[in-house]
């Protein structure tokens, strides 16, 4: 949900907002698995995105694994140049070990651990170029690693629905009904790896396109499609810590235009009471903010700052952060809270929250004073009583 009293149009040189910085903090000191596969990583071309993501991770202190195919890992280590390893990659045969445990075997999750205490990035090969050998092998070293987040690197890129829209966003048990969309072929096989690698114990799985890897990993928007064990994450007050990633997200709402523009100072009057939708343990999906001290002779909190990123729209994040923050409403003993809109869809979510439309009257009257009477026509206003 994207909404605030007004949409302003996209203000002329704006500064665009970068979640990079939220991302390489979140990937610090992290161990990334990418797995391209076949024929992923056989065009030259193919590999720049991945390039780019290695250089900011290298500089970043985040350990690396690229698990590529035997016919692909020329092309990957010319494409490198210095960021190659200086030792000769290690090459693995799949079936070796394949049906004992542990797998892969202690001995090559070894080799993988030498490699990394020589440089922050390394480099592997599986003996064979067939896809399934290449994403089992991958899978399971993933998992027997426990890393922070698992690649998967196709050219088929992220999910899509009925409708051809890109899925960003799954929950482990939420990929079975996604299989059902699947014809028969490595494409399952992916969907059902992803799933065993959540259950290992994987952070995250991410299942995009080679090209996009870099879009995928360091924006909110996404390019492909990221999958979790836990539902989604949860809707909780904001700590000082997360202070300055929801400033920088109010102000990407702001500069997308579907939140009302706030100097400095009026943002950091709504951070104290604010919500944020955290995925797991990674970024924001979504922040919302219960403003109150205007209105306490009326005994009544607006909600506003109410803004979810666009990966995440659908999955009921707004309903969660509304519902905390009614709860925090009631905690607080309020008669009542409102919303303000000029959003038909952020009106026809408060209706579903069982709002009431009001007029502008019926919410305190601290809320209009400089108002221009204009904007006032033009909004939607919406009530909940506590009592």
């Amino acid at each position: 949900m994207e909404m605030d009293e007004t949409a302003p149009r996209r203000r002329r040189g704006a500064p665009v907002f970068s979640e990079k910085t939220f991302y390489l903090e979140e990937f610090y000191g992290k161990s990334l698995l990418f797995a391209l596969i076949p024929p992923s990583g056989e065009r030259v071309t193919e590999l720049d995105s991945l390039m780019r993501t290695l250089r900011e991770l290298r500089r970043n202190q985040t350990r690396c694994i690229v698990i590529v195919s035997a016919r692909a890992l020329g092309r990957l280590m010319r494409r490198m140049g210095r960021m190659a390893p200086s030792e000769p990659p290690p090459v693995f045969d799949p079936s070796v070990g394949m049906r004992t445990r542990p797998y892969p075997p202690d001995s090559a999750v070894a080799r993988i651990w030498k490699a990394l205490k020589a440089g922050s990035i390394v480099v592997a090969s599986t003996s064979t170029d067939d896809p399934e050998d290449l994403l089992v092998f991958a899978q399971e070293l993933a998992s027997r690693l426990r890393v922070f987040k698992l690649l998967l690197l196709d050219r088929e890129g992220g999910l899509v629905d009925d409708n051809g829209e890109r899925l960003s966003f799954v929950e482990s048990k939420r990929i079975g009904r996604a299989l059902k969309r699947v014809k028969p072929g490595l494409r399952r096989k992916v969907l059902r790896l992803a799933a065993d690698a959540l259950r290992d114990g994987v952070g995250s799985v991410n299942l995009v396109s080679p090209r996009n890897v870099y879009e995928e990993l360091f924006s909110f928007l996404g390019a492909g499609t990221l999958f979790t064990l836990a539902p989604y994450g949860s809707a909780l007050p904001i700590s000082i810590d997360d202070f300055e990633e929801v400033e920088a997200l109010i102000m990407r709402g702001q500069d997308e235009g579907f939140l009302l523009h706030r100097n400095s100072d009026q943002i950091a009057s709504i951070l104290p009471s604010c919500f944020g939708y955290r995925v797991g343990d990674e970024h924001l999906a979504g922040v919302c903010s219960l403003l109150t001290e205007p209105y306490r002779r009326d005994r009544a909190g607006e909600i506003t700052a109410l803004y979810t990123l666009t990966r995440f729209q659908g999955e009921g994040v707004a309903a969660q952060l509304v519902s905390e923050v009614i709860k925090e409403a009631r905690a607080r003993r309020l008669k009542y809270v409102f919303a303000c809109t000029s959003e038909e869809r952020a009106a026809r979510f408060f209706l579903r929250m069982k709002f009431r439309r009001v007029s502008p009257g019926s919410v305190a009257s601290a809320k209009w004073r400089g108002y221009d009477a204009s904007r006032i026509a033009r909004l939607s206003i919406f009530r909940l009583d506590l009592s």
